[in-house]
């Protein structure tokens, strides 16, 4: 195509699509005649759709408070149409032209600006969510856009708040993330999904929701919860359970104190520290064990009470300014101390730490970790690292075991955990422990209940109790006697059945049941199986026979041995352990444990000869002897397996021992269960057997025999001779004592007027007023001038003596001689029996000085302090 041609084209399109605008009707409206502008707008929009001069006169008018076609909606119609024609004029003599009415892209803006403006105007007088959902899809590109949008979530935030659900909350979340009311939801949600979910406060629930929602604000309380609901128990295992599920360091830092005290309760001698790994508090409580070991007294340094060791290291400055008589007379075991500091009473733990503070009488330790404290109002209790566990003063506490805190209150008595979980109100007349059971019991009877099922308790769950018993009774045997309604019964350890209810009296026996009821007695016996559904009118037994009384006739059964039953008796009587007298018709038979049977002949009457040793224990007699008395006094004994070991006439005769019988005729002797002669009758008496030491008299004198220990000591002495040691023995002439060997030779003069007993070879005697020690083996005098004693220590080691002489007081021991030298004015023995310190005061009256000096065990001088009277007494033991 020539050049010529193509001008030609590009000149003719120029001037066939020249751009329409409507200028008359600008003029026309100008002047405010607008329907005029109208009908000059309509045609020239007919004649040219690409008309945005038209279109932008179009949304002036429709937003022109004056027309009665007044519409927002049309004018934005009508400028977003001028808009996009305008884009399409490229031509600068038509963006010219167009510019002269008033036309171009600002104004284009400007307009539509305003037509947004108005139309946001009327959307936000609506103020509804879907008003405003469509401007924002209709004006899209509003200025208005962000606080439409801003204005639509908050109404969505204020129906949520006006529903209060964590539904509502999290819908709105959900829809509308971006809102600026977002922040003020999730809390709001959070919290509500958190009350919702562990309303209930269950286990289940809150465990559930910390799975299904990790990163909850309130992990820290549902932890909170699970604890306490799960480490109710108080056992190591659900403190550990926990902490390895829900490692949680507050938790952990209150569960290792305790920890330690239930593991120190249960493993004694085992290392907390080798079992469990904790960082948190391990300084702490590794100081505390490193003090738990000894006693520990006071002292005052600075005028402030401390504590000292056994060494009289100091081990605590507590700056009390006074503590109790109990904490000055005895040494302190417990591994806290108490006392008094700027009027308030403190109980401190052995590394320091203030465990309690406030106003009370007493603090004492009550196991698994507790400390029971007592003021005018009743007790309370508290852990040992501080935490107060039972807050209300109460009636009683007491542990029942390391799970329970039983409370009294108003005469009732409760249950509650270390968590402070109330398991039930106080509405008991009694609770406690028996076996395995926790012991419940109310006016309509007593439940017993295994301590676990009462764990579901503190998760809110219903504990079903059955108060079906009046009375109850833990047997040696670990079975229960049990009353129901009028009638007993016997339970396993388990509660099972053993012997079921029946109107009638459960006796436990060695060899199983008996029953007493109208019928009679009934046997449930190990050993004779068939006896247990017979009926005996009487039964009569030991260890070894069993008597058993039927329509009139006697049994005899062999419970130890393998004897047949004996049947058909007329009468049976147990005699001691090892003889049953039988009787049938006219004939009296003597039955042995060995199965030996001695028929008892008309005349002869029969007598027990219990030894005098197991009468005055009151032990089981093992042996014993029958004696038979016939014409003439005629005596015949036999021992327990029916063996006649004397045949002779007697007045009398009497068992001193299962090895010795007294025999009496005008004069007195001794045999031994065999028969032979131990004493002949040489002595006008023979007296009663203490530990095997038997008096021998005559003519007036007093000897002494022990055939065991081979002692025999003719009557030469005024009063009966004891036994001082294996060898030597204290004999009286006239009246004065001395020392004899057991071979009879006299080892001292008789001089004494009393002797005690202070080791084998050395031993206190006294002369009027006055003791003295005396050494048996050559009769020195060790200490001389002993006013009044004391034994303070006695043990297979040392014994030793707190003594009073004319100059003081002192310390004597048996190895060490005097260790403390008898000048003190007093001497109180502190700490232990094994390991003392000795608390030694000298007075200075004149000045009205305490000088206190404290020694060790074997009397080395700890440590010298001065005190004013005042403040001796701040630290002296008032009872001793």
């Amino acid at each position: 195509m020539s050049k010529g041609i193509q001008l030609f084209i590009g000149v003719f399109l120029v001037s066939l699509f020249t751009l329409e605008i409507p200028t008359r009707a600008f003029r026309l409206y100008e002047k405010g005649d607008t329907e005029k502008a109208i009908e000059v707008l309509s045609k020239s929009l007919e004649k040219d759709s690409l008309n945005p001069a038209g279109n932008f006169l179009y949304s002036m008018i429709f937003v022109d408070s004056l027309y009665n076609g007044y519409s927002i909606d049309s004018a934005y119609y009508f400028v977003n149409k001028a808009i996009s024609n305008f884009k399409k004029v490229k031509d600068a003599k038509d963006l010219g032209k167009l510019k002269e009415v008033g036309v171009d892209s600002v104004a284009l803006e400007k307009q539509k600006d305003k037509i947004d403006d108005l139309k946001f105007k009327v959307i936000r007088a609506k103020h509804t969510i879907t008003d405003y959902n469509w401007f924002l899809k209709k004006h899209n590109d509003a200025i208005q856009k962000a606080e439409a949008i801003q204005l639509r979530d908050h109404i969505a935030f204020e129906n949520a708040l006006a529903q209060n659900t964590w539904q509502a909350y999290l819908a709105f979340m959900a829809k509308y993330p971006k809102a600026e009311d977002f922040e003020k939801a999730m809390p709001l949600y959070e919290k509500l999904l958190f009350e919702d979910k562990t309303a209930d406060g269950k286990l289940e629930s809150l465990t559930s929701f910390l799975e299904e929602h990790p990163e909850t604000p309130y992990r820290v309380s549902v932890e909170n919860d699970i604890y306490e609901i799960t480490t109710a128990t108080n056992s190591i295992k659900d403190y550990t359970d926990f902490l390895r599920k829900y490692p949680n360091e507050k938790l952990t830092k209150k569960s290792i104190p305790r920890l330690y005290h239930l593991f120190k309760e249960e493993y004694p001698n085992q290392n907390f520290f080798q079992y469990f790994k904790f960082q948190t508090a391990k300084d702490s409580i590794e100081k505390a064990v490193k003090l738990e070991g000894g006693y520990w007294l006071p002292k005052i340094e600075d005028g402030k009470i401390s504590f000292i060791n056994s060494k009289a290291e100091t081990t605590l400055k507590t700056g009390f300014d006074k503590v109790d008589t109990d904490c000055l007379c005895t040494p302190q075991l417990t591994d806290f101390v108490v006392g008094e500091k700027g009027g308030q009473q403190q109980i401190v733990a052995r590394n320091g730490t203030v465990i309690y503070e406030g106003d009370f009488d007493n603090a004492s330790n009550a196991g698994f970790g507790y400390i029971l404290v007592e003021n005018e109002s009743g007790f309370t209790l508290i852990h040992k690292s501080g935490e107060v566990i039972v807050e209300e003063p109460m009636t009683s506490i007491s542990l029942l075991n390391s799970h329970f805190i039983k409370t009294e209150q108003n005469g009732f008595y409760g249950l509650t955990t270390v968590n402070k979980k109330r398991i039930f109100n106080h509405e008991f007349i009694e609770v406690d422990t028996i076996g395995n059971f926790i012991w419940l019991q109310k006016e309509e009877g007593i439940a017993l209940v295994k301590p676990e099922l009462l764990f579901p308790a503190v998760d809110g769950q219903k504990v079903d109790l059955d108060f079906k018993y009046e009375e109850v009774e833990l047997l040696d045997n670990e079975n229960f006697w049990v009353v129901k309604n009028g009638q007993e019964a016997i339970l396993d350890a388990s509660l099972k059945t053993k012997i079921p209810f029946g109107a009638y009296k459960i006796y436990p026996k060695m060899y199983g049941w008996q029953l007493k009821s109208t019928k009679g007695i009934q046997l449930l016996h190990n050993k004779y199986l068939s006896l247990k559904d017979l009926y005996y009118e009487r039964v009569v037994e030991n260890d070894r026979w069993l008597g058993l009384k039927k329509e009139g006739k006697w049994t005899l059964l062999d419970q130890a041995g393998k004897f047949q039953p004996k049947y058909n008796y007329d009468s049976l009587g147990l005699w001691g352990e090892n003889i049953v007298m039988l009787k049938k018709e006219a004939q009296t038979t003597a039955l042995f444990a060995n199965g030996k049977q001695l028929e008892i002949k008309k005349g002869w009457e029969p007598k027990l000869l219990v030894p005098q040793n197991y009468i005055s224990t009151g032990a089981k007699a093992d042996f014993d002897f029958l004696m038979l008395t016939g014409p003439n006094k005629v005596r015949k004994i036999y021992n327990s397996f029916g063996r006649e070991i004397l045949n002779t006439t007697l007045e009398d005769a009497v068992a001193l021992g299962p090895n010795l019988i007294r025999l009496q005729k005008k004069n007195a002797a001794l045999t031994d269960s065999t028969g032979n002669y131990v004493l002949n009758f040489i002595y006008d008496g023979i007296g009663s057997n203490s530990n095997g030491y038997v008096s021998i008299l005559d003519r007036g004198k007093v000897g002494v025999i022990n055939i065991e220990k081979q002692i025999k000591i003719s009557p030469a002495y005024d009063k009966l001779i004891e036994p001082y040691s294996d060898t030597v023995m204290v004999a009286t002439k006239g009246k004065r004592k001395g020392f004899i060997s057991t071979k009879g030779k006299e080892l001292s003069a008789f001089d004494y007027d009393e002797v005690k007993y202070f080791t084998d070879t050395v031993a206190l005697a006294r002369i009027e007023n006055e003791w003295f020690l005396h050494d048996i083996r050559d009769e020195s005098l060790p200490y001389e001038g002993i006013l009044n004693f004391e034994v303070v220590q006695d043990n297979y080691a040392e014994k030793k003596l707190l003594i009073s002489t004319e100059k003081g007081k002192g310390i004597y021991s048996n190895t060490q001689g005097e260790m403390i030298e008898a000048t003190y004015d007093e001497i109180k023995v502190l700490g232990t029996v094994d390991d003392p310190i000795y608390f030694a005061v000298k007075i200075v009256r004149e000045a009205n000085i305490y000088v206190v000096i404290y020694f060790d065990k074997n009397g080395n001088k700890l440590f010298t302090q001065t005190f004013k009277q005042d403040e001796y007494f701040k630290i002296a033991c008032p009872k001793n």
